[in-house]
């Protein structure tokens, strides 16, 4: 397995880094949960984005504990299968992932949207592996975005994580990409400030744009790697 710090492996999250989804999430899930659980819609899609990276199930958890949250959970997701339905990478950004993987980078995603869902919609992008959230059940311990998924990559692509450079919009994805020890740079959109990923790891380098991460990467001083 290489082990050297030149970027071999791109990362991506799924959800408002690749695709524009997280407005309409945050929508439908402040609308249940005001429907549920009497929150004020917008005090509940703040919540939706301060707990966002989360697998919707845990956000619901860690919102509402003690309570019966599972079928909030679930009728989200029922909504969101009929939802993605209609989500397709827009050109642009295929085009930037193409680019990538022709200069001899490997592409993946990581993502908390359910297993089924990333799979779906990765189906025919120009990605070489597309991970998912699967929740823990007996003889399962799960799946989920971080060390899982990362060590899942290692061993999928034979490349150390050192090798990897890990993109997405949310301060949860910083906060993971911490804790498993993977460079991050952190894409802003209208959900998230530099200063709110600088409160969650200081020093969180940022892209106004997917299309800054190529200067990124150069800064790194990114080759191929022969693997």
């Amino acid at each position: 397995m290489s082990v050297d710090s030149k970027v071999k492996v791109l990362v991506f999250d799924l959800d408002g880094t690749l695709v524009p989804t997280m407005d309409d999430y945050a929508d439908r899930a402040a609308q249940l949960m005001e429907e549920a659980f009497g929150t004020p819609f917008d005090q509940a899609r703040k919540s939706y984005f301060a707990t966002s990276g989360l697998p919707f199930e845990r956000q619901l958890r860690q919102l509402y504990p003690g309570q019966d949250t599972d079928p909030v959970a679930e009728r989200f997701e029922q909504w969101k299968d009929g939802y993605l339905t209609g989500i397709a990478i827009a050109p642009e950004t295929a085009a930037l992932l193409q680019g990538w993987r022709d200069a001899g980078f490997l592409v993946a995603i990581s993502s908390n949207n359910l297993e089924c869902y990333v799979e779906r919609l990765a189906r025919d992008w120009p990605v070489d592996c597309a991970l998912g959230y699967r929740a823990a059940n007996a003889g399962d311990p799960g799946f989920a975005k971080g060390e899982a998924h990362f060590r899942r990559l290692e061993e999928r692509f034979g490349v150390s994580r050192t090798g990897f450079l890990f993109t997405g919009d949310s301060p949860n994805d910083a906060h993971i990409a911490a804790a498993a020890g993977v460079r991050f740079r952190a894409l802003l959109t209208d959900a998230f400030s530099q200063e709110d990923f600088e409160r969650a790891v200081p020093g969180t380098r940022t892209l106004a744009s997917l299309e800054d991460l190529g200067d990124h990467i150069a800064t790194i001083g990114a080759s191929v790697a022969v693997i």
